[in-house]
């Protein structure tokens, strides 16, 4: 039988593998982060007619007479060039500039992904909406400077509305366990929060009474004992929606949350929770108002965020015009605070994937660095395998990952709000297309001209 018939064969077969692989690139020119894929043939072992000789004195040497056995396919290889960016204006969208790929747990398992258009889910956690799973990366701790764990990536979760770490304790709160039950109260059943702090004195509430220690409180009334930091209120009392504005005298020297220190010509003292915007403050009896300026004058304060907490920094007083200072820890220092936490109203996403919050109690408003996206780069991340979704997974010649920060280590550096579209070449694809078809009706010709000659040597006989 003749060997064009196979050869034009295996031509054919293969050519439709390369059009497989064009219909599947040119179906994937809208996925998101899909890398397109090129297929390259090779030649099948061909068969010996004669073997090649070498050069004699006399007689020149003759090259090896072969017949090709038609081709073979040689690879099929993932082109993974940067796609075109395509803005969304979604905060939890983000692109991969660069080399490297997102790091996913899919139901246990560690995936890589170009895709980028992430989500959350009821409980905050970033997840990829197409399949749930979970985007890793790093938390950083209270103190906003370092994560909390490098090489161990997991998942990011939170939502508008989180309350900020460090406001975990509040000057005034209610207890761990919330307001206590009627039938955990004394024997006289008023219903008591401790509020977890001692020795504050003129504490007062907007648009509540203050009644005498021991007496039972009415209706709109309540009662507080500095020395152990209960309040006491009214059977009826709702604490969730009574405890916005409170007012109080915070010792300044008496805990390891506050501290004083004298600086040059002021005084800094550093709290945990900044003055209501525009309110008075005092130590022991001097009163100082907010100050216009970086600098504050006589009689006035600055308030300054640092490491998560709040400098008080007072200027010389008018009324006696000297320094204040409380170096024993005996003065008071007073003002008026808003008792909410810090929420989050608002979060951004920069270039090394750091998610920075920006968090609201309704007076002022801090930042905080919530997470860290790990990104993933390989020495051959051609060598992934596509296991659908989107997503990769490592193989025997992809290399392990090297999991990190963005921008880091040859890692691509991050877009927010952007995705990365397909790197599809519609122009390229329906080339490649032209060439294949062609290549497909000339394999068949072979075989079509084949036959004719078979059937020329089959009429020999006649």
């Amino acid at each position: 039988m003749m060997r064009s018939l196979y050869s034009a064969i295996s031509g054919l077969k293969n050519h439709q593998v390369k059009m497989d692989v064009i219909g599947n690139n040119i179906s994937n020119v809208n996925t998101t982060g899909y890398k397109r894929s090129r297929v390259s043939f090779s030649t099948m072992l061909s068969q010996n007619l004669k073997g090649a000789s070498a050069p004699t004195a006399n007689q020149g040497g003759t090259n090896t007479v072969q017949v090709g056995l038609g081709v073979m396919l040689g690879s099929i290889d993932q082109i993974m060039t940067q796609g075109s960016s395509q803005s969304t204006g979604n905060a939890t969208d983000m692109m991969l500039q660069g080399s490297g790929f997102f790091v996913l747990n899919n139901n246990g398992q560690q995936v890589y992904t170009r895709a980028g258009g992430f989500g959350q889910d009821s409980a905050g956690t970033l997840i990829d909406p197409a399949t749930g799973a979970k985007v890793q990366g790093y938390s950083w701790g209270a103190d906003d400077t370092t994560p909390v764990v490098w090489g161990a990536a997991s998942d990011i979760r939170f939502k508008l509305g989180d309350k900020l770490a460090t406001d975990s304790f509040f000057p005034i709160r209610e207890s761990e366990d919330g307001p206590v039950p009627v039938a955990d109260l004394d024997a006289a059943n008023h219903p008591e929060y401790d509020f977890g702090i001692t020795n504050a004195e003129n504490l007062t509430i907007d648009g509540m009474t203050r009644v005498p220690i021991g007496s039972t409180p009415a209706e709109g009334q309540f009662s507080y004992d500095p020395s152990s930091g209960i309040l006491t209120f009214a059977s009826n009392f709702d604490s969730a929606s009574s405890l916005a504005t409170i007012h109080y005298i915070d010792p300044a020297g008496s805990g390891t949350n506050n501290t004083n220190i004298t600086v040059d010509s002021a005084t800094q003292i550093t709290v945990d929770y900044p003055p209501q915007a525009g309110a008075n403050v005092y130590l022991d009896d001097l009163k100082y108002t907010l100050s216009t300026s970086d600098t504050p004058g006589n009689g006035e304060y600055v308030v300054k965020y640092l490491n998560g907490k709040y400098q008080i920094t007072l200027g010389v007083n008018q009324e006696d015009g000297v320094t204040p200072t409380d170096a024993d820890g005996a003065g008071l220092i007073s003002y008026d605070f808003t008792n909410k936490a810090h929420t989050l109203t608002d979060y951004s996403i920069d270039q090394s994937g750091v998610i920075t919050g920006v968090y609201s109690n309704g007076v002022d408003s801090v930042t905080h660095k919530i997470a860290q996206i790990a990104v993933a780069s390989f020495a051959n991340e051609a060598g992934l395998a596509n296991i659908g979704g989107n997503f990769f997974s490592t193989s025997n010649n992809s290399g392990a990952a090297s999991i990190g920060a963005a921008g880091e280590d040859g890692r691509a550096s991050i877009v927010s709000n952007t995705v990365e579209m397909s790197n599809v070449d519609l122009s390229t694809e329906f080339t490649d297309m032209i060439v294949t078809q062609r290549g497909f009706q000339a394999n068949s010709r072979v075989i079509t001209v084949s036959d004719t000659l078979l059937e020329e040597l089959i009429n020999l006989k006649r």
